[in-house]
C-alpha cells in the first residue's frame, strides 16, 4: 500500500518530528508539506496522513483548505497531531471531511509539542522539550498498526 502524509509543520517543527521518524521507518512514505507543494495528485495513493500543529483548536486552516479540494473521494485517511493542551475535539473537523468524501478514518495518533504561541509565549512556552522520543516512537508505531 502506498501511502502519502499531507501536513503543516512551521512553528517548531513539532509534527515534522513525527513525520521524520514515519519516513525513517517507512522510506516509501511520500510527505508533502503544504507550505510548499499547492497541488498533488494524491488518487495513486491507498493511505492519505494528515499531520498539523495545533491551533487555536484546529489543524491549520491552510491544510484543512488543501484537503477539502485534493483529498480523493473513498480513500482510507488518518490523522497525526501535536499540540500543546490535550482535547479530543482536535480531529473534529477533519472527521467531517472524510466523511463527507467517503473515506474511511483509520484513527489518529496526537501527542504534546513544544508550544509558545499566543500568550504562552510570555511565560516561555508550554510542553517543552515535546515531542518526547516515546512520544515519537509512538507515533511511529501508530503508523505501523496502520500497515
Amino acid at each position: 500500500m502506498s501511502t502519502a502524509i499531507v501536513y503543516y509543520s512551521q512553528h517548531h517543527g513539532n509534527t515534522k518530528k513525527l513525520l521524520d521518524a514515519i519516513k525513517k521507518y517507512d522510506p516509501d512514505v511520500k510527505l508533502i508539506d503544504t507550505t510548499k507543494t499547492k497541488v498533488e495528485d494524491l488518487s495513486p495513493y491507498d493511505r492519505i496522513g494528515i499531520a498539523s500543529g495545533i491551533y487555536f483548536g484546529k489543524f491549520n486552516k491552510d491544510l484543512i483548505e488543501y484537503i477539502k479540494k485534493d483529498l480523493p473521494h473513498a480513500i482510507s485517511v488518518f490523522a497525526i497531531y501535536t499540540y500543546g493542551n490535550k482535547s479530543d475535539k482536535y480531529t473534529k473537523e477533519l472527521k467531517a471531511i472524510a466523511e463527507e468524501k467517503g473515506c474511511k478514518y483509520l484513527g489518529e495518533y496526537g501527542c504534546f509539542g513544544f508550544d509558545t504561541f499566543g500568550p504562552f509565549k510570555l511565560m516561555g512556552g508550554i510542553q517543552k522539550n515535546h515531542p518526547t522520543e516515546d512520544e515519537i516512537a509512538g507515533a511511529v508505531h501508530f503508523y505501523e498498526t496502520l500497515i
